[in-house]
């Protein structure tokens, strides 16, 4: 299409807006799509008609074309009509943290906190005010611009040795809206360092085959992805809880997992609808060993999941001579078909130099040590499973029941992130281990890191504790958990955590879960007021 051909197709009425709109959002990622969607955004009448959620949609759309100017110049516009709008705001720093340009971030979000509550914007950086250079110091250092740019080059050279496929061969992201389709292309040449700056500025995003001529390996990687029925956006606001506590989880599990066995992770929002967690290794290790050695590692911890899938890459033992071989998106990049930057979740802050940070610090793996978990017989489910060795010491109640129970490893998991538990949560803790011996040691333990704990309170929870311990059904009642209950105990009698426990596993306790009498309802619904009360 000419430039005069797509300058009638633009409809100048305002009342056409919503037309050109769609048009926008279905424009392919070529490069007839590409010139469209810059000469719509030329359109002098079109960003001054349309509301905040249309700007933003305009904003991703420009993000998704490679066209970072006009979003950022989006973004200055939507704030200039709706300074309100909490999420222009926050899209406009994570694009900023995406281009590593810490003096504009520094000035949006100065302008942001005019007009928007500090708590509601992402803080992109860490640093304190006398940390950041003048703008008067930058621009008398004529050293600054050489500097920057072989920072730049050796971030580059950082993220290619770390993040290497098949030397051939790689592949470039692909979204068509029109039929709500996404996919990759391959580039049939090896990966140059210019494809590199492309994909970490955001112009273009790329992917890796990862298996090379040998059928070799430099890293492998356990895709985490939401289950399909949880992306609608009414079923996630539905689940929203558990979607948070399954995928808190999943990063300490997977994480500590790793690091038990001697492997290096970095764990990646992939910018799509979930998390990459990559594996990097030294020097390539054969495609089957590290499948089998990632099988090893995670075992059957899929099982314990309801909203997220867990698939390993490689998936495959060799290259057949068909095909490229497995591909996964490469990190650091914008996903084509959100609009979002992906980053490592380990690093400081989002910001390019944060997230590089964090890459120069890591040691990839040893090739012995991801061979030697390949070589291990499946191991049987380990009873002790430390995240601390001293912890495990201290606590070795608690680290049985988090490493064999699924759902109250997900509660621990969250408390030792430092987050909320819902009023559900915190029964199934207190209805758990709260029939413990050292149940107040434990408890307290566990909430003492909340910025609501409230020792007194939690003393008198644990004095109401009555009846019997809270059994499995009832717990993934409790959690709106659906399907079969993963756990498997000695005997046929009454099944509920603590049976995990050496002392509890043959004890045959009766089923009853209910309040002995109306006193203790009573109580219980006091307690369950004020502990209202004091969150409002």
């Amino acid at each position: 299409m000419t430039t005069q051909n797509q300058r009638q197709a633009i409809p100048q009425e305002s009342g056409d807006y919503r037309l050109l709109l769609d048009r926008l959002c279905k424009a392919p990622l070529d490069d007839s799509g590409v010139s469209f969607v810059r000469q719509a955004l030329t359109e002098p009448q079109l960003l001054e008609q349309i509301d905040a959620d249309a700007m933003l949609e305009v904003a991703v759309i420009a993000q998704q074309h490679g066209l970072l100017e006009q979003a950022l110049d989006i973004y200055d516009r939507l704030h200039a009509r709706f300074p309100a709008c909490v999420e222009g705001w926050q899209q406009h720093l994570q694009l900023l943290h995406l281009l590593g340009d810490r003096r504009k971030l520094a000035q949006v979000r100065a302008g942001a906190l005019a007009h928007v509550a500090p708590e509601l914007l992402e803080k992109p950086d860490n640093q304190g005010p006398d940390e950041t250079p003048s703008a008067s110091m930058a621009d008398s250092d004529i050293t600054a611009p050489f500097l920057q740019l072989r920072r730049e080059e050796e971030q580059v050279r950082l993220f290619m040795r770390i993040f290497r496929g098949r030397e051939d061969a790689f592949a470039r992201q692909w979204v068509n809206r029109r039929e709500e389709k996404q996919g990759y292309v391959p580039v049939r040449r090896s990966l140059q360092a210019v494809d590199v700056r492309d994909h970490l500025t955001g112009h273009r995003t790329y992917g890796i085959y990862l298996l090379d001529h040998d059928s070799n390996v430099y890293t492998g990687v356990i895709d985490v992805d939401l289950v399909s029925r949880f992306r609608d956006r009414a079923m996630a606001k539905k689940h929203r809880a558990a979607i948070r506590r399954e995928t808190i989880y999943l990063h300490k599990r997977i994480s500590s997992l790793a690091r038990e066995a001697g492997l290096c992770v970095l764990a990646e929002v992939s910018g799509g609808k979930g998390y990459h967690f990559w594996f990097p290794v030294g020097e390539p290790v054969a495609a089957a060993a590290m499948r089998k050695a990632l099988q090893q590692l995670i075992g059957r911890l899929g099982e314990d999941v309801e909203c997220f899938s867990l698939e390993i890459f490689p998936k495959q033992d060799k290259r057949t001579g068909k095909g490229f071989g497995n591909l996964v998106k490469l990190p650091l990049g914008i996903h084509r078909g959100s609009g979002k930057p992906s980053s490592f979740v380990m690093a400081a802050d989002r910001g390019r130099d944060s997230q590089f940070d964090l890459l120069a610090q890591i040691k990839p793996s040893p090739p012995a040590t991801v061979l030697r978990l390949a070589a291990e017989k499946q191991k049987t489910p380990v009873l002790l499973h430390p995240r601390q060795a001293a912890m495990a010491a201290e606590y070795p109640e608690l680290a049985v029941l988090e490493n064999n129970c699924a759902m109250l490893g997900q509660i621990t998991a969250s408390l030792r992130s430092a987050k909320e538990l819902s009023l559900r949560e915190e029964k199934i803790l207190l209805g758990t281990i709260g029939h413990l011996p050292r149940a107040r040691l434990l408890l307290h333990h566990l909430f003492a890191g909340l910025p609501e704990y409230n020792r007194a309170l939690l003393d008198y929870k644990i004095s109401r504790v009555r009846g019997t311990v809270l059994g499995c059904k009832r717990i993934h009642r409790l959690l709106e958990r659906g399907g079969e209950l993963p756990c498997i105990f000695e005997g046929n009698g009454y099944r509920h955590p603590l049976r995990h426990l050496d002392e509890f596993k043959k004890e045959d306790v009766p089923k009853k879960e209910k309040i002995a009498n109306l006193e203790d309802a009573l109580l219980c619904l006091k307690t369950a007021i004020r502990q209202v009360e004091r969150f409002m």
